[in-house]
């Protein structure tokens, strides 16, 4: 993997992430929301694949810290999100990727898979992005 840890306001809150930038130093910015396992090396992938493709990508830690490879594990983790919490996350991730200086784009897009595609929905409803 290429990409870093970094830390991140939210509202209220600190929260961690997984940054992947490109080679060239800077593009358009993506967030890539976990599946319900959590901020597994899978989703840290993706990121480094988005940068190889000249994004900014930022994966943000939803469940701060915690990860799982047990399905019953996931479910748990899952069920007790804080849906404010993670929205005041969120937020945070979109604002992160637009100030950081390799970010060129005014907009930042985002993609989720299984629990993040549903999260994907929820923020660019709730942000109007």
């Amino acid at each position: 993997m290429t990409g870093q840890m970094v830390r991140f306001t939210s509202i209220g809150n600190d929260c961690e992430g997984y940054l992947a930038t490109p080679a060239s130093g800077h593009g358009p910015g993506i967030i890539v929301l976990q599946e319900w396992w959590g901020l597994v090396d899978h989703i840290k992938k993706i990121c480094d694949r988005f940068a190889e493709a000249g994004f900014v990508a930022l994966a943000p830690d939803l469940y701060h810290g915690e990860s799982t490879t047990h399905p019953d594990n996931a479910g748990r983790l899952m069920m007790a999100l804080n849906i404010e919490r993670t929205e005041s996350d969120l937020r945070g991730a979109v604002n992160f990727l637009l100030e950081h200086e390799a970010t060129t784009s005014s907009k930042v897009g985002t993609v989720g898979f299984c629990m993040g595609g549903q999260l994907s929905l929820m923020l660019r409803a709730r942000m109007k992005m």
